[in-house]
């Protein structure tokens, strides 16, 4: 029983590793597009492109930055831009 609890979190601990490394890579995508200018992904072997799209989104979130997701008539690529930010004060939640 304590060998399969250890197989599955070894097993959990890959898979946050690759999460990980996959974060970092949208990451670079994302610092390398400026405000005002769109970028575009296209999927990989076996790749979709609502998994590109769920990466951007956690990758844009970590980031802290807005980020706008657009399907080109591709059906292998994938659009996005940052959000121009607001200057001056936050408006409220409520």
């Amino acid at each position: 029983m304590a060998a399969l609890t250890q197989a599955r979190i070894e097993e959990a601990a890959a898979k946050a590793r690759t999460k990980t490394e996959v974060i970092r890579e949208y990451l670079e995508y994302i610092y390398r597009v400026r405000p005002g200018e769109t970028g575009v992904l296209t999927c990989n072997e076996g790749e979709t492109t609502q998994e590109v799209r769920r990466n951007l989104t956690l990758a844009a979130a970590v980031a802290g930055e807005a980020i706008d997701i657009s399907l080109r008539r591709s059906p292998r690529a994938v659009c996005f831009s940052l959000r121009k930010r607001r200057r001056g004060r936050p408006r409220k939640a409520g």
